[in-house]
């Protein structure tokens, strides 16, 4: 699979007209949580050539494609491979505000072509924003429980580990101010003298039911689960450390990749 991707993403170069600088896998297999059925999800940073970026005729920031099990172009829901890409632009504003997605991808241990130990990975280590990255972990939680859990009529074990990943890494950035482990098991054993008991026992019970593959089985409501949402809910999260990346940073970088010799 690992070839296929890789031509992919070597036709969207030449289709587009793009330099790929990574591209890497991001979701359940990156996070450790893939089973037999799960999709690629394929994410990439790209760089147009510089005459793009001083044109009255301003080009889209994002690319986005998808194939089936038979490498036909798909629609993204229900696909093999999920492909999307960042502009270099549109990548270092969201990393600089601290968003979770691209420090992700900067950590993600599978790697399809380019390098992501980018000099970045380790600044975002020291720099990130801790109030705006717990945030958003937050919200992408609450939104998710409300959304898929409180809401819908069929709910799956799928569903619950998503949003238990975004409390958990928020709660992570929270108590230890550090970017969470990209592997959620890792990130549990971390917590576990915070996570409560049952909680603990469950999560370890249902991560490994999405490993056997029945993710997407629909399944009743997990009351430990939904007393533990319920409770993070209500409490307030004060006390951030107030650093903040600096924007030249990104700058420097950004000019050294548009610049390129």
């Amino acid at each position: 699979m690992k070839e296929k991707i890789q031509k992919i993403l070597t036709q969207l170069e030449n289709d587009k007209n793009i330099k790929i600088i990574f591209a890497i896998e991001n979701g359940s297999r990156s996070w450790g949580m893939a089973s037999m059925d799960s999709d690629y999800d394929v994410r990439f940073v790209y760089v147009r050539p510089i005459e793009n970026y001083i044109s009255l005729n301003q080009q889209k920031d994002v690319i986005n494609i998808a194939y089936d099990k038979d490498m036909n172009i798909c629609e993204p829901h229900g696909s093999l491979i999920d492909i999307s890409g960042f502009d270099i632009f549109k990548y270092l504003k969201l990393l600089s505000s601290s968003n979770p997605t691209t420090i992700e991808w900067l950590n993600s241990p599978i790697v399809y072509c380019g390098d992501n130990n980018l000099p970045l990975r380790e600044y975002m280590k020291e720099n990130f924003n801790q109030e705006r990255l717990f945030k958003h972990y937050f919200s992408l939680f609450r939104n998710n429980y409300r959304e898929f859990i409180q809401q819908a009529k069929a709910i799956t074990y799928k569903k619950y580990l998503y949003s238990m990943r975004g409390l958990l890494n928020a709660k992570y950035v929270y108590e230890f101010d550090k970017i969470p482990p990209l592997d959620l098991r890792q990130t549990v054993k971390e917590l576990e003298n915070i996570i409560p008991p049952e909680v603990y026992k469950k999560i370890q019970e249902v991560i490994e039911i999405k490993s056997q593959g029945l993710e997407r089985d629909v399944i009743l409501r997990i009351p430990e689960f939904n007393a533990y949402f319920n409770i993070e809910l209500q409490k307030e999260f004060s006390n951030f450390n107030p650093r903040k990346p600096d924007v030249d940073v990104f700058n420097n970088y950004l000019q050294k990749q548009i610049i390129r010799p």
